[in-house]
């Protein structure tokens, strides 16, 4: 818990792990009774909450970063930078977002004074396709990247962590493994979508013995809060820490988990040996690269069978993070998260047709 009143900045406030470091930072005041500033900068406004300060603007504009830092006269203590395009954006909205986006936001705090900073990177920047199995911070950047996400998160954790200490500001990075949860648009959606395709749940790639590591939302948020909480510490300050549900688990074994929420509790009739599916990969990786195919396909392809799975005990140490929300409970809620989702939606596009 932090030893005074903080004025937070949650850039991407209003997104998936964005809105969920929010709710932590709104639960701690109720619970703490501490007066925590909460501001919260995005493009749009998703949630309305009396105990937030929302501010619209883009990351890229010098000047909305600086609306959010300064308000009311008020320097920020705390910024939490999530703010990214999903992994299948187009490459300029990478570069947009993930490099121009994060060097405007890190010149503005050290305008403004900002104390700590936290930035939200990903375990994919040490990720080239190949294997990693309880690989822990030592290990270098990819080379090559496995897709330009990865390449402009990396850029971006780099610069963050060229500013620790350097303009009076605490820096460090933290690089989560397959974020899932209420307000996921990648992991479980795109599960629960595959599964109503049918296919996928019958067709195994890989015989499931590779390890992958998925974490749940909320627990990456806690990960965040507690990293703000100790960046004075020489053992924080300007480090990088891997945050995973400490649960490696199949990919398959994982998608069974999401599938079975929703009654389908089928196994594979065909099993594509994992010999078979490099091949396949060397093939979609040809055609990504002359732009065939979009750049995510190889990406999410060899990440069905290839191990890729993380030791977290720098974490656990250093910031004394542990899991609180383990699969067996987090998978239930996300599934039903989505399910909720789906259903206003649905029934929103119903509205309006009704009234045309």
């Amino acid at each position: 818990m932090a030893e005074q009143d903080e004025i937070y900045v949650v850039i991407g406030g209003e997104g998936f792990l964005g809105r969920a470091i929010v709710s932590a930072l709104v639960e701690r005041r109720k619970n703490t009774g501490s007066k925590d500033e909460i501001r919260v900068l995005d493009l749009r406004r998703n949630y309305h909450d009396d105990d937030v300060h929302f501010f619209q603007g883009d990351i890229c504009c010098q000047s909305d970063v600086e609306a959010a830092l300064n308000a009311n006269g008020r320097t920020a203590t705390v910024v939490f930078h999530t703010a990214s395009p999903i992994m299948k954006a187009p490459e300029a909205l990478h570069t947009r977002v993930n490099v121009e986006g994060t060097k405007v936001v890190l010149e503005a705090c050290r305008k403004a004074g900002v104390d700590k900073f936290v930035f939200t990177s990903s375990a994919s920047v040490v990720y080239s396709g190949k294997g990693l199995e309880y690989v822990d911070e030592s290990i270098d950047y990819a080379s090559p990247f496995a897709d330009y996400y990865s390449e402009t998160k990396a850029i971006a954790e780099k610069l963050v962590l060229e500013y620790n200490d350097k303009y009076g500001m605490r820096t460090a990075a933290l690089r989560p493994s397959g974020i899932f949860g209420p307000g996921d648009r990648q992991t479980t959606p795109g599960a629960l979508l595959a599964q109503r395709k049918n296919i996928p749940v019958l067709i195994q790639v890989g015989n499931n013995t590779a390890l992958f590591d998925f974490t749940y939302v909320g627990n990456l948020a806690d990960a965040h809060l507690l990293c703000a909480d100790k960046l004075y510490s020489e053992n924080v300050s300007g480090q990088v820490f891997f945050i995973t549900n400490d649960e490696p688990i199949g990919m398959w074994s994982f998608m069974r988990l999401l599938w079975a929420q929703v009654g389908d509790n089928r196994g594979p009739r065909l099993i594509i040996p994992t010999l078979v599916a490099s091949m396949i990969l060397v093939l979609l990786k040809l055609l990504a690269a002359v732009r065939i195919i979009k750049h995510e396909i190889p990406f999410v392809f060899g990440m069905t069978f290839t191990p890729r799975y993380f030791n977290i005990t720098k974490a656990k140490k250093y910031l004394g993070y542990k899991p609180r929300i383990r699969y067996s409970e987090g998978v239930p809620i996300a599934v039903q998260a989505c399910l909720d989702r789906w259903s206003r939606e649905e029934q929103q596009q119903q509205d309006a047709q009704n009234k045309n």
